[in-house]
């Protein structure tokens, strides 16, 4: 009997340790994801700080100090 328990016990550690395994690699998987959003929202921003510098720069073109 006391073998059995033990046989049992080690399946049940596989089964714990098998599901902790699964929630790393999901976890892994969507730090991976949210990574790529940050990087293309990092990406996307300075793209939009240029449009603006673009902006400024023929806006005091158009409209120069001291006229």
């Amino acid at each position: 009997m006391g073998l059995m328990e033990g046989i049992s016990s080690d399946i049940d550690i596989k089964a714990e340790l098998d599901a902790i395994v699964s929630r790393i690699g999901t976890l892994e998987d969507k730090v991976a994801e949210l990574t790529r959003r940050i990087e293309r929202i990092d990406r996307l921003q300075r793209e939009k700080q240029e449009i603006l510098k673009t902006v400024r720069k023929e806006l005091k073109n158009l409209f120069p100090a001291g006229s």
